[in-house]
């Protein structure tokens, strides 16, 4: 598989002809470095993030025609203020699947959908135990396009966690599909935000959204503990299926990190 790592300021790639990469250096009025990943054939691509300190970092990921390509991404520790901006070309199809574990997270995601037919999906899943914000914005720039981005959130310790999530059809794009499954299990008493925004100026698009802020509810609690569990365990429990749910690769650093704070 084609990997990339990215520690502090150092950024390692390991990739076959499938994938192009262009890397630049830090900015020097904002200390933000540049990331440019073209995707030219059928392929996966795993990138890893660690930090003892802030990463700031601008990723292009462009997806030429008819190429399908995965990503799976994980991040721990540090701070990370992340900018991704997305190009999917004709019948492309792109499925991103992140995994953070980080103290302050601040990502934005640009999605561009160019090409007829072309497709995305995100699959997040994050544990806050600080400020994370992520901002998501998907553009339907061509007919029958589609997009579904699923976020899913563990809000512990002092985290707030924030998901903004808007999706723009525009008038004669035709034929696109629009999903948007925004969760946030919150147990703390700090506040979490879910914004889901479609701004669809076109009749012939089907299109969707759940936002849904909250705790386990007392009736699954309950359940899981008139079956032996402890609370603890029952929310344990709870946390995996979420966490674990549709995410194909870091099960072994999910199940450590569920550990770490669950015992």
């Amino acid at each position: 598989m084609n990997k990339i790592i990215i520690a502090d300021d150092i950024i390692k790639e390991e990739v076959e002809d499938s994938i192009e990469i262009q890397k630049s250096d830090a900015n020097p009025f904002f200390n933000v470095k540049t990331l440019n990943i073209k995707i030219c054939n059928n392929t996966d691509l795993e990138i890893e993030y660690t930090s003892t300190g802030e990463i700031k970092l601008e990723i292009y990921i462009n997806v030429l025609p008819n190429v399908k390509a995965e990503i799976y991404e994980i991040k721990e520790n540090g701070n990370y203020k992340l900018q991704y901006k997305y190009y999917l070309e004709e019948s492309s199809e792109l499925k991103v699947f992140k995994f953070n574990n980080a103290s302050m997270l601040r990502e934005m995601s640009v999605i561009n959908l160019n090409g007829k037919y072309s497709s995305f999906t995100q699959n997040l899943r994050t544990v806050s135990h600080e400020k994370n914000k992520y901002d998501v914005m998907i553009y339907h720039n061509a007919t029958n396009s589609n997009s579904l981005i699923d976020n899913k959130g563990i809000n512990i310790l002092e985290g707030k966690t924030t998901f903004n999530v808007s999706s723009f059809v525009p008038n004669k794009v035709k034929g696109c599909t629009l999903k948007q499954k925004n969760h946030i299990i919150n147990l703390t008493n700090n506040k979490c935000i879910i914004k889901p925004n479609l701004f669809i100026d076109e009749d012939d698009v089907s299109a969707s959204h759940g936002a849904l802020v909250g705790t386990f509810s007392k009736e699954e609690l309950f359940y899981l503990q008139s079956r032996g569990l402890t609370k603890d365990e029952a929310e344990k429990l709870l946390v995996k299926g979420i966490l674990l749910k549709d995410m194909p690769k870091y099960h072994d650093k999910i199940e450590k990190t569920i550990n770490s704070y669950w015992g």
